[in-house]
């Protein structure tokens, strides 16, 4: 194998490795809502530093009062747990992170499933607990069979015969 042979195949390695392609195109500054703590909430579009990210901050005081504040955070500071003095009372802040623009506007909550799956999860439910829940629901809802004249004797019987006053 020749020099050229060689080389070759290490710029064909180093291409298969994506060493030889170029960073990806620098992008805008992130943009996030900012807001203080002060209710109601207007939120301002700001641009961030490059070591920030978009971010929402909750706090709740010992008398579990909450406030809000949103706008760009420290990438270091988003896992951890801080603490704000607002109207001279202390709160301990929780932080949630985002990295989008604009995408601090509420705090995401976990997706929902799909009204597919949720229709599986229902089918297979159905599948393993529907037969004994329905022999169940057969056997203590059904109308009784025995004879109710003891129970209508006993509400006809005047409380004076059943429990005589001493």
């Amino acid at each position: 194998m020749g020099p050229s042979s060689i080389f070759l195949c290490i710029l064909f390695l180093c291409g298969a490795l994506g060493l030889t392609t170029p960073p990806p195109p620098a992008r805008g500054r992130l943009r996030c809502y900012t807001c203080s703590f002060a209710k109601p909430c207007y939120p301002v579009p700001t641009e961030c530093q490059d070591d920030e990210a978009c971010g929402i901050s909750i706090g709740t005081s010992e008398q579990n009062e909450i406030i809000e504040r949103k706008g760009c955070l420290p990438r270091a500071q988003c896992p951890l747990q801080g603490h704000a003095t607002y109207w001279s009372r202390s709160y301990a802040l929780r932080h949630h992170c985002c990295e989008q623009d604009l995408c601090n506007t509420a705090i995401r909550l976990q997706p929902l499933p799909s009204p597919l799956l949720a229709a599986l999860l229902l089918l297979a439910a159905s599948f393993t607990w529907g037969g004994p829940l329905l022999r169940w629901l057969q056997a203590n809802l059904q109308p009784s069979t025995q004879d109710p004249a003891p129970l209508l004797t006993a509400l006809e019987t005047p409380a004076s015969e059943i429990c005589p006053r001493t």
